[in-house]
């Protein structure tokens, strides 16, 4: 019974899930057709990508926007939060910019009231700054 309940459970989830994702997308104005994507200026207005009403993360590689109705990815930075990553002085660079982001993005947040948000990004900070005296550090 208890598998029945957990795959009910599952699918309630994914469906309520999938729910809020379309109306997000209906809400900035994404088409249906899940293979289609929009270009950047279209999400973002033109605006730089970290000024947008949207929830967002500075990954190492690029960043990731949500719309706020679909909350926060649990996902984002996670392998910054790993135990398994490491990082040396050739990502310097790359660990700085994200802390920048990364400050920009919380005081965003934080004039948008969006506190969990906020404190996330603070939490990477955190982390950010460790990574990065490890870098330093060699």
């Amino acid at each position: 019974m208890s598998l029945r309940y957990g795959r009910l459970f599952d699918t309630t989830i994914r469906d309520e899930y999938e729910r809020a994702l379309t109306l997000a997308k209906e809400h900035a104005g994404i088409p249906r057709n899940p293979t289609t994507s929009l270009p950047l200026t279209d999400i973002t207005r033109g605006a730089d990508w970290k000024t947008t009403p949207l929830i967002k993360s500075r990954l190492a590689g690029g960043f990731c926007l949500r719309a706020p109705a679909q909350g926060a990815c649990t996902y984002a930075n996670i392998c910054e939060h790993c135990p398994s990553f490491h990082s040396d002085a050739s990502s310097l660079a790359i660990l700085t910019a994200q802390r920048v982001d990364a400050d920009a993005l919380a005081q965003d947040a934080e004039q948008r009231g969006w506190i969990t948000e906020a404190a996330r990004h603070h939490k990477l900070i955190a982390r950010l700054d460790t990574l990065i005296e490890q870098a330093r550090a060699g």
